[in-house]
C-alpha cells in the first residue's frame, strides 16, 4: 500500500531542471557532499590495478593496492598533465604519461627524472591530491569532501543490508554507462515510480504492480518500494524460476528498490543486485552508471560457468532494454521541462509520492550551505506517515 491518501503538488519548479546556477548549486550543497559508488571490486581484480573516470568535473583515478582501495586526483602535481587517460590497467606505481613522475600508494613522490634541478624540494611537497575512500562489501564509495560522515553514517541502517546483498560471493554482470540528455533529477524521479511501466515498458515490465502489492517505506535520508511478484504469471517469471532452478536457490518472489539520497539507487531480486549512480554532467545531461552483480551458484560447482552465461546474458539483455525505453523518454520530458511557457499542472500522485519525497529532500538540500549536515535532513511538506 501507498503512505499518501492524495495527490500532492509538484514541489520543484522548473527552473529546478535547467537553470544553471540552481545546478551548480545542487553539485555544492548536496552532491559534492555524498558518497558516490563509484566501482565494485570485480573491478580492480588485482593488486596493481587502476580505474579511471570523471566526477563532477574532477578526474579520478582509484588505485589497489592488496585489500586497499586509494583514490587520486589524477592530475600531477608537477605541471598538472592528467597520469593516464587509460581506463584501466595495472601499474606499480602510478606513473604521469608526461614527463614521467611516479608516485606511490600513500600519493607521494618516489621518482623524480633529473631529480637534482628541482633542487631544493621538500619531502611530501607535491604529492597527489587524495579523496576518502569506503567500502561496503564489493561496492567501493568515494567522497569528494575532506569532512563530513563516515559511508557507514552516510548510509546509516542500510549499510549491513546493503552489504550483505554486495557480497564476494556476487558475480558482476554488466557494468553500464549511459549518456542521457536530461538533469540530474528527472533521472531519479523516474526511478521513483511506477507510473510510467505501462506507458513505456509495456515489453518488459508490462503493467505497474497493482497496489495491494506494493509497499512504500519514506525516510529521511531514503525511500523504497518493496513489491511481491511471487503470482505473477508470466515468461519473466517463468524464466526467473528457470534461473533460481539453475543456481539452486528457493525463489524469494519479491523485488525492492531503494534511493539513498540523493543519487545512489540500490535494487534487489532473488538472483540479482544492481546499484545506479546519477551523476550530474550539466544542467541538460547525466550519467547513468548501473553495476549488477548476480548469483550463478555455489564455488565449486560445475554449472557455475554455464551459470554465469546464461544468468548474465539474460540481466544484460533485459536491464539494457529497460535502460533504452527510459534513456528513449527522458529527454522528451527534459524538454517539457524547458518549453517557453509553463502548461497548468503539476500534480504527483499517490503511487509516485516517493517523487515528492525526493523533491522536499531536494528543495529543503539547496537552502542549506555547503557547511550544513545534508545527511539530517529532514522533509518539510510530506503530510503521509513516514516509515
Amino acid at each position: 500500500m501507498f503512505v499518501s491518501k492524495e495527490h500532492h503538488p509538484q514541489v520543484l519548479p522548473r527552473e529546478s531542471y535547467i537553470d544553471p546556477t540552481i545546478y551548480k548549486k545542487e553539485i555544492e550543497t548536496i552532491l559534492l557532499p555524498a558518497w558516490h559508488c563509484v566501482a565494485v571490486m570485480s573491478e580492480l581484480p588485482r593488486n596493481g590495478s587502476f580505474l579511471t573516470f570523471d566526477l563532477f568535473e574532477r578526474p579520478i583515478i582509484l588505485w589497489r593496492n592488496e585489500d586497499e582501495v586509494s583514490a587520486f586526483l589524477n592530475v600531477c602535481s608537477h605541471r598538472y598533465s592528467k597520469l593516464t587517460c587509460k581506463p584501466c590497467g595495472i601499474a606499480e606505481r602510478l606513473h604521469c604519461q608526461y614527463h614521467g613522475w611516479e608516485y606511490d600508494e600513500t600519493g607521494n613522490v618516489r621518482k623524480i627524472p633529473d631529480a637534482k634541478t628541482f633542487r631544493p624540494l621538500a619531502h611530501g611537497m607535491l604529492g597527489l591530491k587524495r579523496f576518502r575512500v569506503e567500502r561496503c562489501g564489493e561496492l567501493v564509495f568515494v567522497n569528494l569532501t575532506e569532512d563530513g560522515p563516515s559511508l557507514k553514517e552516510f548510509l546509516g541502517n542500510k549499510f549491513e543490508l546493503y552489504e550483505s546483498w554486495f557480497s564476494p560471493e556476487m558475480h558482476t554482470a554488466i557494468v553500464m554507462t549511459r549518456k542521457i540528455n536530461a538533469n540530474w533529477k528527472c533521472l531519479v524521479e523516474n526511478a521513483l515510480e511506477s507510473y510510467h511501466t505501462t506507458e513505456v515498458h509495456p515489453k518488459t515490465f508490462g503493467k505497474a504492480p497493482a497496489e495491494k502489492d506494493c509497499t512504500h517505506q519514506l525516510h529521511d535520508t531514503w525511500t523504497s518500494l518493496f513489491v511481491d511478484y511471487s503470482e505473477e504469471r508470466s515468461f519473466r517469471a517463468m524464466l526467473d524460476r528457470i534461473g533460481h532452478w539453475m543456481v539452486g536457490r528457493q525463489r524469494d518472489g519479491s523485488y525492492e528498490h531503494i534511493l539513498h539520497y540523493p543519487n545512489i539507487m540500490i535494487a534487489r531480486l532473488s538472483l540479482y543486485r544492481w546499484v545506479e549512480c546519477v551523476v550530474p554532467v550539466s544542467p541538460d545531461q547525466s550519467l547513468s552508471v548501473v553495476r549488477l552483480m548476480c548469483h550463478i551458484g555455489e564455488k565449486g560447482q560445475l554449472r557455475r560457468l554455464w551459470n554465469r552465461g546464461f544468468i548474465s546474458r539474460w540481466a544484460n539483455d533485459f536491464l539494457t532494454k529497460v535502460g533504452s525505453e527510459d534513456a528513449e523518454i527522458l529527454p522528451h520530458i527534459q524538454a517539457g521541462l524547458a518549453a517557453a511557457d509553463e502548461p497548468t499542472g503539476g500534480l504527483i500522485s499517490t503511487r509516485e509520492e516517493r517523487v515528492f519525497h525526493f523533491q522536499n529532500y531536494i528543495e529543503r538540500a539547496s537552502q542549506m550551505t555547503g557547511s550544513d549536515d545534508v545527511s539530517e535532513i529532514l522533509p518539510i511538506r510530506f503530510s503521509g506517515n513516514a516509515t
